[in-house]
């Protein structure tokens, strides 16, 4: 265990401290070693923002501006490529790789610098934070969230890799145990004034068991509209669905937004169904079945875990919800290596009705736009929309 959890006693605070200030120390050195020299010693970001990115690569929408009302949602998928100083799986499909914990470094500090450019009003992790559960590769992601926790508010949801890894059959999953609510409990957010606006007055009701965040929601108000984001275990189990069902019908005047890691699989427009994880619980097509096809107020799924895809199913009340993944910890071409900072960027347009997303790497300053990687979405948010 870390000590700066659980440590009560005056000497174990010292450490603490100590060793949040090296980690911090690493956490930037290993940032500006590896930061493009044409943005060093630069009063800007540490990249261009989308629409204006340098380098050859046409950005998606270049040109279309950011209406006044526009609002942007940054996903991060899987990072368990940029924690994986352990297993070190991801050096062994690369073995000239090294560490890669500076494209997750690269990732949160992008974001920070470029929130208000972008008018980023969430950030949302769909799991996969590490690769083996283990103390050191928290702390690498409890370094990197860091730099966004008095800054941009962020949820982060459980993948299989963040929980019951067993180094006997060097697997995931065999357990829920996991040591994810010891470096990102509940209290890190609900004693965040960041979130006030995001909780509202009992923050604890937000959060399925008490001391636990694998199952919780919050609201976000953007764009003139109220949004519920709903983030949910690891194949959620039938009470979490339970739980999930509850609070999305006691908020039906909110935009919901469901997160969880794996739900789609990589065969184009195909949810999940058995998987061969220890762990019991839900696939995507029961969670289509049980949850989000039930109610008229979803219009979102976000999810990790199995490459790109996308799906747009009608609710049983008509409604088009749209389930989108992302998940760069493949090689499907030789730029993509264990993520390479690759990450989403979804804008909403109020008074165009529509959600345009981007697939773009702040460590390469590249945009991916082959039409998996870039597309638009339609949503209907305002009456003057086209």
């Amino acid at each position: 265990m870390s000590p700066w959890h659980f440590g009560a006693s005056c000497s174990l605070v010292e450490r603490t401290i100590l060793k949040r200030s090296i980690l911090l120390d690493l956490a930037l050195l290993l940032l500006s070693c590896c930061t493009p020299a044409s943005a060093k010693g630069q009063d800007r970001p540490i990249v261009a923002i989308p629409g204006h990115a340098s380098g050859s690569t046409t950005p998606a929408h270049e040109g279309s501006g950011r209406d006044s009302d526009s609002f942007t949602l940054v996903v991060l998928p899987d990072t368990q490529g940029y924690a994986d100083v352990r297993h070190k799986e991801t050096q062994k499909h690369w073995p000239d790789i090294g560490d890669q914990r500076s494209c997750f470094f690269q990732q949160t500090e992008w974001i920070k610098q470029n929130q208000q450019k972008l008018n980023i009003a969430m950030v949302v992790h769909v799991g996969d934070i590490t690769q083996t559960d283990h103390d050191d590769e928290w702390e690498i992601a409890d370094t990197a969230f860091r730099v966004l926790d008095d800054h941009v508010p962020y949820v982060v949801c459980s993948g299989n890799h963040d929980m019951g890894y067993s180094p006997q059959h060097r697997g995931t999953s065999y357990s829920r145990d996991s040591r994810f609510n010891a470096y990102f409990a509940p209290s890190r957010f609900t004693n965040n004034p960041l979130y006030r606006p995001h909780f509202g007055v009992d923050a604890k009701q937000h959060f399925r068991e008490e001391g636990k965040i694998e199952n919780y929601y919050l609201f976000l108000n953007a764009g003139g509209m109220k949004f519920l984001i709903v983030i949910l275990e690891f194949k959620p189990r039938d009470e979490t669905l339970a739980w999930a069902n509850k609070i999305v019908s006691q908020h039906p005047d909110c935009r919901t937004i469901v997160v969880t890691h794996a739900y789609l699989t990589s065969k184009t427009g195909q949810r999940s169904s058995a998987d061969n994880y220890k762990v019991q619980g839900n696939s995507g097509e029961v969670i289509w079945n049980k949850f989000v096809s039930q109610h008229r107020n979803i219009f979102m799924v976000l999810s990790g875990h199995a490459m790109e895809n996308r799906l747009t199913s009608k609710g049983k009340h008509g409604n088009l919800v749209h389930q989108v993944q992302a998940d760069y910890w493949y090689w499907d071409i030789p730029k993509i290596k264990a993520g390479s900072g690759f990450l989403r960027i979804m804008t909403f347009y109020p008074d165009r009705n529509k959600i345009e997303v981007q697939t773009y790497s702040p460590v390469l300053d590249e945009f991916l736009v082959r039409p998996r990687s870039t597309f638009s979405l339609d949503y209907t948010m305002s009456d003057s929309g086209n």
